[in-house]
């Protein structure tokens, strides 16, 4: 059963994501994003933080989006479907980018399996206080699910590149089908909820809940 927490400041980040996502998509602006988060990995892996600030903090007007395991995967893997779109400096940038965090993952494979474990639980604890929102006010539900749209497309993320790196992911899955029978109590099939450009990135069948969204009442 996933448990109540309180919300952290990351949670805030994810506003910022959302707007990105939903019609503002650049993929300049990602690349750049993921650049910035890789500069800060190595510090990231030896510290207990679960979110780092990457530039300028959490309360100091940085826009960039908080540094998680979580929040660098899904960038890696959305970059790397659109790399043709780039030109050839910002392809070099991102293979260099690329390389560098899966050096440090391969050295620091035990640290790194344990941010992701730490991720999803954190993520997921998230979620309850949106499946007792939907429960209380549908129209506060509606509001909020954009950024819960994100925090669950992070946790599959996650779930991938577990199997990418060949984690164990075993005591994390009943808490996820968990999570998403509560989703499914509040979501009504819709369009993708994200930037078309993305679209062909999120398959129907794997992130469900992008094609969803909570009626408002």
């Amino acid at each position: 059963m996933v448990g109540l927490a309180r919300p952290q400041a990351g949670c805030v980040r994810q506003n910022l994501d959302w707007l990105k996502m939903s019609s503002n998509y650049a993929i300049k602006r990602d690349l750049e994003e993921l650049v910035q988060m890789s500069d800060k990995l190595h510090e990231y892996m030896l510290s207990d933080a679960l979110y780092m600030p990457v530039s300028g903090g959490f309360f100091r007007g940085s826009s960039t989006p908080q540094l998680t395991t979580g929040a660098f995967l899904l960038r890696r893997r959305r970059l790397s479907r659109l790399r043709e779109s780039l030109d050839a400096g910002q392809r070099a940038l991102l293979d260099a980018t690329l390389k560098q965090h899966d050096d440090m993952q391969r050295e620091w494979r035990l640290h790194y399996e344990k941010k992701l474990q730490q991720e999803v639980n954190s993520r997921l604890k998230m979620m309850v206080a949106f499946f007792r929102e939907c429960s209380e006010s549908p129209r506060d539900c509606a509001a909020a699910y954009p950024v819960e749209a994100m925090r669950r497309t992070i946790v599959q993320e996650i779930l991938l590149a577990m199997d990418e790196f060949d984690y164990d992911k075993s005591e994390l899955l009943p808490k996820v089908q968990h999570c998403d029978a509560g989703l499914r109590q509040y979501l009504r099939p819709s369009a993708f909820i994200w930037a078309p450009l993305l679209e062909p990135l999120y398959p129907r069948a794997i992130f469900w809940w992008l094609f969803a969204r909570p009626e408002a009442g």
